[in-house]
């Protein structure tokens, strides 16, 4: 009795892993339809390295998925780089647009966060809502790391096509 006992708390315990370890691997959430169906996309720099938009760029060239704009109103989606160095211009007083934000348009809130140093967040952002779509932390403390930046992208993509 004991060992049959053991051996379905075995059982159980290695079929119940199944599941948690799926879970364990896929660390984003899945990428929504408005990400999946976009055509142009706008990058959104927020960094103090010029060289990361242009690391963005070629990187985006040679994957070839998107069409580059050259504004967030022409684009399907925004990725936005940023590591939380960048500082933004808030005019003061009562009625300044920092008094009266709206909610989901404060240049794009909750994509940034914390980064560690070295490190950019790399956003998907919908240029409409404000709203963060996806996003993925990344070394890109020197020009070979950078280059990897969109690996995360890439291979969300990648899971997203191979679920349908």
């Amino acid at each position: 009795m004991k060992i049959l006992a053991r051996v379905l708390l075995a059982s159980f315990l290695i079929l119940s892993q199944g599941p948690l370890s799926a879970a364990a691997k896929d660390k984003h959430p899945s990428l929504p339809t408005l990400v999946m169906n976009a055509k142009t996309i706008y990058v959104e720099n927020h960094t103090t390295a010029a060289e990361l938009k242009n690391t963005a760029f070629t990187e985006l060239a040679k994957w070839g998925r998107f069409q580059v704009v050259d504004s967030p109103e022409k684009a399907d989606i925004v990725l936005q780089l940023s590591n939380g160095n960048y500082v933004k211009f808030v005019p003061g007083g009562e009625d300044s647009p920092a008094a009266a934000a709206k909610p989901g348009k404060q240049d794009w809130v909750g994509a940034d966060g914390a980064v560690p140093p070295g490190s950019t967040r790399v956003s998907l952002i919908d240029p409409k809502s404000g709203s963060s779509l996806w996003s993925d932390v990344r070394k890109t403390d020197s020009p070979k790391a950078a280059t990897h930046m969109l690996d995360g992208l890439r291979e969300a993509f990648d899971q997203k096509e191979k679920g349908h």
